[in-house]
Protein backbone atom coordinates (compact mmCIF):
# COMPACT_ATOMS: atom_id res chain seq x y z
CA UNK A 1 0.00 0.00 0.00
CA UNK A 2 1.00 3.54 -0.80
CA UNK A 3 0.68 6.60 1.75
CA UNK A 4 0.69 9.86 1.16
CA UNK A 5 3.77 11.82 2.29
CA UNK A 6 2.37 14.63 4.00
CA UNK A 7 -0.30 12.29 5.57
CA UNK A 8 -4.02 12.28 5.06
CA UNK A 9 -4.99 15.82 4.32
CA UNK A 10 -8.75 15.39 5.54
CA UNK A 11 -9.99 16.15 8.82
CA UNK A 12 -10.44 12.41 11.06
CA UNK A 13 -14.11 11.14 11.50
CA UNK A 14 -15.72 10.58 14.81
CA UNK A 15 -16.41 6.89 15.25
CA UNK A 16 -18.08 7.59 18.46
CA UNK A 17 -20.29 10.22 17.00
CA UNK A 18 -21.37 8.74 13.72
CA UNK A 19 -22.24 5.26 15.93
CA UNK A 20 -24.41 7.38 18.56
CA UNK A 21 -26.38 8.76 15.40
CA UNK A 22 -28.38 4.93 15.17
CA UNK A 23 -29.63 5.12 18.65
CA UNK A 24 -29.64 1.70 19.02
CA UNK A 25 -25.75 1.03 19.67
CA UNK A 26 -23.47 1.07 23.05
CA UNK A 27 -20.47 3.03 22.93
CA UNK A 28 -17.92 4.31 24.79
CA UNK A 29 -14.65 6.21 25.10
CA UNK A 30 -12.15 5.52 27.33
CA UNK A 31 -8.54 5.12 28.69
CA UNK A 32 -7.11 2.74 30.83
CA UNK A 33 -3.75 4.89 32.05
CA UNK A 34 -5.98 7.83 33.05
CA UNK A 35 -9.41 5.86 34.46
CA UNK A 36 -9.28 2.28 35.11
CA UNK A 37 -12.83 2.44 36.51
CA UNK A 38 -14.60 4.07 33.93
CA UNK A 39 -12.46 1.65 31.50
CA UNK A 40 -13.83 -1.15 33.56
CA UNK A 41 -17.61 -0.20 34.06
CA UNK A 42 -17.87 0.50 30.40
CA UNK A 43 -16.50 -2.87 29.24
CA UNK A 44 -19.28 -4.38 31.82
CA UNK A 45 -22.28 -2.15 30.16
CA UNK A 46 -20.85 -2.86 26.56
CA UNK A 47 -21.40 -6.83 27.67
CA UNK A 48 -24.67 -6.16 29.18
CA UNK A 49 -26.13 -4.28 26.79
CA UNK A 50 -28.54 -6.38 24.31
CA UNK A 51 -27.30 -4.52 20.74
CA UNK A 52 -24.21 -4.15 19.23
CA UNK A 53 -21.78 -1.98 21.38
CA UNK A 54 -18.63 -0.21 20.01
CA UNK A 55 -15.79 1.08 23.00
CA UNK A 56 -12.96 3.05 21.08
CA UNK A 57 -9.57 3.44 23.79
CA UNK A 58 -6.87 6.10 23.91
CA UNK A 59 -3.60 4.16 24.18
CA UNK A 60 -1.05 5.79 22.55
CA UNK A 61 2.12 3.88 20.84
CA UNK A 62 5.92 3.97 20.38
CA UNK A 63 5.89 4.02 16.66
CA UNK A 64 3.59 6.89 16.69
CA UNK A 65 6.51 8.65 18.02
CA UNK A 66 5.84 8.40 22.18
CA UNK A 67 8.17 7.18 24.21
CA UNK A 68 6.76 4.07 26.37
CA UNK A 69 7.80 5.90 29.86
CA UNK A 70 5.89 9.29 28.95
CA UNK A 71 2.52 7.15 27.70
CA UNK A 72 0.92 7.38 31.10
CA UNK A 73 1.64 11.52 31.35
CA UNK A 74 0.69 11.42 27.73
CA UNK A 75 -2.75 9.70 28.28
CA UNK A 76 -3.87 12.32 31.63
CA UNK A 77 -2.97 15.10 28.88
CA UNK A 78 -4.97 14.14 26.23
CA UNK A 79 -7.95 13.28 28.87
CA UNK A 80 -7.35 16.41 30.45
CA UNK A 81 -7.11 18.91 27.23
CA UNK A 82 -9.86 17.36 25.72
CA UNK A 83 -8.71 15.98 23.16
CA UNK A 84 -10.01 12.81 24.19
CA UNK A 85 -13.01 12.78 26.30
CA UNK A 86 -14.05 9.77 28.16
CA UNK A 87 -17.44 8.61 27.96
CA UNK A 88 -20.47 5.74 27.99
CA UNK A 89 -23.76 6.39 25.99
CA UNK A 90 -25.98 4.15 26.91
CA UNK A 91 -29.16 4.45 24.69
CA UNK A 92 -31.70 2.23 26.95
Amino acid sequence: AKFAEGGKQTAKKDLCRLAMTSKTVYVASICVHVNPQQAVRAMLEADAYPGPSLIVAYCPCISQGYPLAESIQHCQLAVDSGYWPLFRYNPD
